[in-house]
């Protein structure tokens, strides 16, 4: 995907002003930056939720995409099954829907809980299960927005081991604050900012050409580049 002079402003708060911006083709796009640097504002122009100027271009034309929020959002009078279900095209035959929510159950480790009812899951179960639910799709773009928010360490690293496996060779935009998650997850690190009275810029890039299931979080490779993103944040 290609982002070319993209314009935008909350009324007279400007956001962007001629940003250009390129998504690799099966590849993680990390995306950081402070708050109010205009990174969920840039998903929801892609996702054309907001009006703007400029151009945003999917290859081959392609713009599926599906988007796993800060808070899992699921229906609450719905089994985790049915959640994921909910957004498959209806016209879709029982035996295809059966098939590919069976896959991301298994894929998500969602089966001990795929009946029972948000309220009665774990924040972990309803992250996965918000992941599932975009997964289920076999989107073109997969847009991640801080999906981790508000879990405990150890619950984090065990989905994102998940996350990694499942995200091999799609495209992806992942958004984030934490610098850990962008090592664990990325291709690519894109680190926003913007001052008052001005548009967002890119302040500094990182290319991470290791294989994420082949990372070791504490070598020299990763805390080589640990030290780049801290430098640029």
């Amino acid at each position: 995907m290609k982002i070319r002079g993209l314009d935008f402003s909350y009324g007279d708060k400007l956001i962007f002003s001629g940003f250009d911006l390129d998504v690799p083709s099966g590849k993680t796009l990390c995306i950081m930056g402070g708050s109010g640097t205009g990174k969920t504002t840039l998903v929801n122009c892609i996702c054309r939720q907001l009006d703007f100027g400029g151009d945003i271009d999917f290859e081959d034309g392609k713009s599926k995409i599906a988007y796993v929020f800060q808070q899992p959002r699921l229906i609450p009078s719905m089994s985790v099954e049915d959640n994921i279900k909910f957004v498959l095209p209806k016209g879709m035959d029982k035996i295809s829907i059966a098939n590919k929510v069976d896959r991301v159950i298994a894929q998500l480790r969602l089966e001990d809980c795929r009946k029972s009812y948000p309220s009665k899951i774990s924040g972990g179960q309803a992250s996965r299960t918000a992941i599932a639910r975009a997964m289920v799709t076999d989107c073109d773009l997969l847009i991640l927005d801080e999906p981790f928010k508000g879990l405990d360490v150890k619950l984090k690293r065990e989905i994102i081991d998940i996350l990694i496996n499942l995200i091999e060779g799609k495209s992806v935009i992942f958004i984030t604050h934490d610098p850990e998650e962008a090592l664990a997850i990325g291709d690519r690190i894109c680190v926003f900012e913007r001052n008052s009275g001005e548009g967002v810029r890119i302040k500094g890039e990182i290319e991470i050409s290791q294989c994420k299931s082949q990372r070791d979080m504490y070598g020299e490779y990763i805390n080589n580049l640990r030290q780049k993103v801290y430098e640029i944040l």
